[in-house]
């Protein structure tokens, strides 16, 4: 099956005109010529005709004119040959060319790309990052706080404890206080008492 060799309107408007009557002929001449050489019954009637060569001999005319046809022949299909074979490379190279430039913009997307998900695993690395200590961080507040509270409670018991020992040792410092006047004031009334009671005793007798 023979490679098409249609060229596109975006190539032609860049051809110079001799390449467009290349492309002209390449699309709407050589095809057929090519069909024609390359159909199986045209081969099977070219070799049929070897055969005659070997027993006309003699007829000089007609082995001139079966050898023009099979050179004339060999030359249109040499000649196809060559043709597509430059053809063929001139469509590899523009091939390769084309391929090259899809690699390198290939490259540079996957590079962009790599580049896109690099910075969006950071970005989602970095914010998971920020979520964990966020909670870590609320967590150890919420525990402080709540050390705090339990700290504020000991210390408001604390000084509750320590505000009744000390009102307890004020009453019984007043208690003890109350009990060295009352024996104080004991000694002084029988002091007052031996006194008086004392200068009576004298005095009557």
């Amino acid at each position: 099956m023979m490679t098409s060799l249609q060229p596109t309107s975006v190539v032609r408007k860049k051809l110079s005109p001799l390449q467009r009557l290349n492309a002209f002929l390449d699309e709407h001449v050589l095809p057929y010529p090519v069909r024609f050489l390359t159909n199986r019954i045209v081969i099977l009637a070219t070799l049929t005709l070897l055969v005659p060569l070997l027993f006309f001999t003699t007829d000089q005319a007609f082995v001139n004119a079966l050898n023009s046809y099979l050179n004339v022949m060999s030359v249109v299909v040499s000649s196809t040959v060559l043709l597509y074979a430059m053809i063929a490379d001139v469509r590899d190279r523009a091939a390769a060319k084309h391929a090259g430039e899809i690699s390198k913009t290939y490259e540079q997307v996957l590079e962009q790309r790599v580049r896109t998900d690099h910075e969006l695993i950071e970005q989602i690395l970095q914010n998971s990052v920020e979520n964990i200590l966020g909670g870590r961080l609320e967590k150890i507040r919420v525990e402080d706080h709540k050390q705090l509270e339990e700290m504020q409670k000991a210390v408001i018991a604390s000084n509750e404890a320590l505000r009744a020992e000390l009102a307890e040792k004020a009453m019984i410092a007043s208690n003890e206080s109350l009990r060295v006047e009352l024996t104080e004031l004991r000694e002084l009334v029988q002091a007052l008492y031996q006194s008086h009671f004392g200068k009576a005793t004298t005095f009557g007798s």
